[in-house]
């Protein structure tokens, strides 16, 4: 019995070493053009804010300080920079009709025209606007440090005049950057009210799973609402032959084709290039049902409990 008794607290004291200290948190964001975010949208931000961070935590606060900013103090496990990452991610889920080559083929030749006419002695039109990653989806790819300038392009008035009468309301998104640092910019066929015809509101669940080729995803279950709406969605993929944009804030993570007729559980994946922790965060973010305003990091501390 004594030596049992000795083995007993060698176990406790082993086991006591290797737990990982809470500590206290305090996070201070500010949202960004603050002038414009309504007070329900600052209050609704809390209350996500909150969805989002009771999984990770036993105390949470989270209030609007006399300078309208988001403080957070809470105490967790979770390191800073991964609550960091759960905060800022806008949680802003979309589900787009992606436009194929023959609806656009004929403003891309000459919108890429336009640019080559314009690139000066520093630099080429086939330098920066490449063929496509996914050459079934995409319009064309370029390098991550092009972006700015292409979507600025894409997006001025005399260029966006280019497009079909019937299109004019196309949004252009990049995907995901390759291992090269390449970004495949996609045309999707936006609403007139600029709110995709699925998004985060239809979603009741979402799990961080696995894709048949063992990579990490997001499995979901969408509401009866989204159900509906994901029948119909598909149904017309299906039909047209085209794709569906799958984003997450604005960033294409998959464009789908649809084989096999209208998916009508309600359910559905993403894959992309996710590694586990971001798999596990955005599951977690997309769980809160609900997209918030852009915030801006102000400052932080951590005190050890």
């Amino acid at each position: 019995m004594k030596y049992l008794y000795s083995i007993s607290i060698v176990i406790v004291f082993l086991s006591c070493r290797n737990v990982k200290p809470k500590h206290h948190y305090r996070i201070i964001y500010e949202f960004e053009n603050s002038e414009m975010v309504s007070a329900n949208d600052k209050q609704g931000t809390i209350a996500t804010l909150i969805t989002r961070l009771k999984p990770l935590a036993s105390d949470i606060e989270v209030t609007l300080n006399n300078k309208q900013q988001i403080e957070i103090n809470i105490n967790s496990n979770t390191e800073l920079d991964r609550l960091q990452l759960i905060l800022e991610n806008r949680g802003q889920l979309d589900f787009w009709e992606c436009l194929q080559h023959k609806d656009l083929n004929a403003f891309v030749i000459e919108a890429i025209g336009t640019f080559a006419s314009e690139v000066d002695d520093s630099g080429s039109a086939v330098d920066i606007i490449k063929a496509p990653i996914d050459p079934f989806g995409a319009l064309f790819s370029v390098a991550t440090k092009d972006t700015v300038t292409i979507s600025n392009f894409l997006n001025r008035k005399d260029i966006r005049a280019l497009l079909p009468a019937e299109l004019k309301k196309t949004k252009f998104l990049f995907g995901l950057p390759n291992d090269i640092g390449e970004r495949d910019v996609y045309g999707i066929r936006s609403t007139s009210s600029g709110r995709a015809f699925v998004n985060e509101t239809h979603i009741v669940s979402a799990e961080q799973t696995y894709a048949f080729n063992n990579r990490p995803s997001i499995s979901m279950e969408m509401n009866a609402k989204g159900a509906q709406r994901w029948e119909r969605m598909t149904e017309i993929a299906y039909q047209k032959g085209s794709r569906i944009a799958i984003t997450v804030n604005n960033i294409v993570y998959s464009a789908p084709t649809v084989s096999n007729g209208p998916i009508s559980a309600g359910k559905t994946e993403i894959t992309g290039g996710f590694t586990l922790d971001k798999a596990q965060i955005l599951a977690l973010v997309l769980n809160s049902h609900r997209r918030i305003p852009k915030l801006k990091f102000v400052n932080s501390s951590a005190i050890n409990d």
